[in-house]
């Protein structure tokens, strides 16, 4: 009887363990692979950047954790305002407000498509503002350095308004089937950049085999889902160098033709 009991008693104990690491396997990073990108002080408070990748121009998530005395903590609102400083102008770029990290929630995280490369010609930071639990108001502001990427390009239209075309994804571009998916935004002003919903994107990739021969391989074209973004698929028929054209039309005027050059690797 005595030796029932304990059995009952190990078996109700590891089942208590496998609840609670469990529950710490939700609560972990373990689905996120982050690097540090960067972290300011303010007033006690520490602001953590990291990303999946280090930065760079076209489409990023950002992911951020709020410090103070070295404890975590979750703030009644955390905004931010990506800026580039050029000297003689600034302009933000397109962005998202961070929310909670539905992988993590230890972390929160925004979307940001960066639309050039900080270095000679000026510098990103993000500014930032956090709101307390007791209401609380700290201001602050994160440098971050942009590499140049060629997962994003731009094209005019004939009133000279300015679309930014995103690759989207495979941000890794493997032989076989990926998803194809594409980014469209506008600029209002140097501080707006709304999505574009209601455009046509025609695409067409190809592989230049040199000697005026090359081919295709088999997709399905984007198309508009919502909130800025165009959905397809490709199947890479082999690995090398690629590139896919990208014609816009928006309100019935078809803009020039863009192209994304990029390696293709084997699966």
């Amino acid at each position: 009887m005595r030796l029932s009991i304990s059995m009952g008693r190990m078996m109700a104990m590891a089942a208590l363990v496998l609840a609670v690491a469990s529950c710490n396997t939700n609560n972990s990073n373990s689905e996120l692979d982050l690097i540090p990108v960067n972290s300011v002080t303010v007033q006690e408070y520490t602001v953590s950047l990291f990303a999946e990748k280090e930065p760079e121009t076209g489409f990023n998530m950002l992911y951020w954790q709020i410090e103070k005395d070295g404890d975590r903590i979750e703030p009644q609102q955390f905004s931010i305002t990506p800026m580039m400083d050029m000297g003689e102008m600034m302009h933000s770029t397109p962005y998202t407000e961070p929310q909670t990290a539905e992988e993590d929630d230890r972390y929160l995280k925004n979307m940001v498509v960066f639309i050039m490369p900080g270095g000679a010609m000026g510098s990103w930071s993000v500014p930032f503002e956090i709101r307390t639990q007791d209401d609380q108001l700290i201001t602050g502001e994160l440098p971050i350095n942009v590499d140049s990427s060629w997962k994003l390009t731009s094209v005019r239209s004939e009133s000279d308004k300015i679309y930014f075309i995103t690759w989207y994804s495979p941000q890794n571009p493997v032989s076989g089937n990926n998803e194809l998916a594409f980014m469209v935004h506008t600029r209002e002003s140097m501080m707006s950049f709304p999505p574009v919903s209601d455009a046509e994107l025609l695409v067409y990739p190809y592989m230049d085999m040199g000697g005026g021969s090359g081919h295709s391989t088999d997709f399905t074209n984007p198309v508009a889902t919502g909130n800025g973004m165009y959905e397809g698929d490709i199947n890479y028929s082999m690995s090398g160098v690629w590139t896919t054209s990208v014609e816009l039309t928006v309100n019935g005027e078809t803009l020039p033709e863009v192209v994304f050059e990029y390696s293709v690797q084997a699966k």
